[in-house]
C-alpha cells in the first residue's frame, strides 16, 4: 500500500492597527494575507493616518489596538 504524505503549509494572517488623523486608536476587523496588508498599510498612510503596523495574528484572534 502507498503511502501518501501531505505537507502542511502554515497559513499567516495579518492585521493593522493605526491611529486616525483626529487620534482615534483603531485595528482592523478582517485579516489579510500578507501583500494585501502591505497594501492596506501604504493606503492608510495615504489617508494620513500615523503608527499604521502590520500585526500578524493567530488563528481566532483579531488585532488589539495599542492603547
Amino acid at each position: 500500500m502507498e503511502r501518501i504524505e501531505f505537507m502542511t503549509m502554515a497559513v499567516r494572517r495579518y492585521g493593522l492597527t493605526w491611529t486616525d488623523p483626529d487620534g482615534a486608536v483603531q485595528a482592523s476587523a478582517g485579516l489579510f494575507d500578507k501583500q494585501a496588508a502591505i497594501r492596506r498599510r501604504r493606503a492608510l498612510k495615504d489617508a494620513g493616518c500615523k503608527h499604521v503596523k502590520v500585526v500578524k495574528v493567530h488563528a481566532g484572534e483579531l488585532p488589539q489596538p495599542a492603547i
